[in-house]
C-alpha cells in the first residue's frame, strides 16, 4: 500500500504557521493582562511583544527537544 505524506517542506511550514498563531494569541492575551493593569502603552506593548518571543522561541525547541527524547528513550 502506498502511504501519500505530505513533502517536509510543506509540512514544516504549517506547523511554524500554528506557532506564529498560538504565539500570537498569548501575546495578545499578555498584552491585554498588562493594559488592564494600567500599564502605559510602551510597557503593554514591551510585554506583548515578550510572551510572543518567549512562547514562539517555547514552540520551536518543542520539536527538538521530542526528537532528542525519543533518541534517548
Amino acid at each position: 500500500m502506498s502511504e501519500s505524506t505530505a513533502p517536509a517542506g510543506r509540512t514544516w511550514r504549517l506547523w511554524l504557521a500554528l506557532y506564529v498563531a498560538c504565539s500570537m494569541v498569548v501575546g495578545l492575551v499578555v498584552s491585554l493582562l498588562v493594559l488592564r493593569s494600567g500599564v502605559d502603552t510602551t510597557g503593554v506593548v514591551l510585554a506583548g511583544g515578550g510572551g510572543f518571543a518567549t512562547s514562539f522561541g517555547l514552540c520551536l525547541a518543542l520539536p527538538a527537544a521530542v526528537r532528542e527524547l525519543k533518541r534517548l528513550g
